[in-house]
């Protein structure tokens, strides 16, 4: 099974499970008393890129997409394309208004969905910090499966040109896991815990 059907799943195609995402914004100050991490104020939306002119369908899609971000000062967007066939729609809010930030993650995979293409919908990830040091978290959804999973990138420098030079801090990883464990469905399987190396930040 490769990145993609994972982050996918198996769950019934056009039907993405997007409202578990408004169950963040009460999760996250849990999230915070227990392990110091904050919202941070940025989160995307991946989703597999579709080819086609730029008078295609998705084109057409992702334009509503744009239409409706645009206009509120306090937010700011962008897309951006991976290396492997996925791509990012990208919004940023002060870390305050983190159910903002959701609202808007909800309204972007929603009106993908509601152009049809539900089943193109890789994930969703938040952004969070502890303070002012380097670790940075991503809480990532898999609307395919409707679960949440943390993805924590080491922190520093890698050797370069070493094995393995992108490392996960699999401590923080557990620990945020364990914390939320309560209040959001976490993926139990831990090989689903995909890497998100070319999200936006990271």
């Amino acid at each position: 099974m490769g990145v993609l059907d994972g982050l996918l799943g198996r769950h019934v195609p056009g039907m993405p499970d997007l409202d578990r995402l408004f169950d963040l914004p009460a999760a996250a100050p849990e999230l915070e008393a227990a392990t110091g991490f904050a919202p941070d104020g940025s989160g995307a939306v991946c989703h597999r890129l579709v080819e086609g002119g730029p008078f295609g369908a998705f084109d057409r899609a992702q334009r509503d997409v744009a239409r409706l971000l645009r206009g509120d000062p306090g937010r700011e967007t962008g897309l951006s394309a991976g290396p492997h066939g996925w791509g990012w729609v990208h919004v940023t809010r002060p870390p305050g208004a983190y159910q903002r930030l959701v609202a808007d993650l909800h309204m972007v995979n929603a009106t993908l969905t509601a152009a049809g293409y539900g089943p193109y919908l890789l994930c969703t990830v938040t952004g969070f910090r502890r303070g002012d040091g380097p670790q940075r978290l991503l809480l990532v959804h898999s609307p395919g499966r409707g679960t949440f999973y943390p993805f924590a990138p080491a922190a520093g420098p890698a050797s370069p040109g070493a094995p393995g030079a992108r490392r996960r801090n699999n401590a923080v990883e557990t620990r945020v896991r364990d914390a939320l464990a309560d209040r959001l469905p976490v993926e139990p399987d831990t090989a689903r815990w995909f890497p998100l190396w070319d999200a936006p930040g990271l």
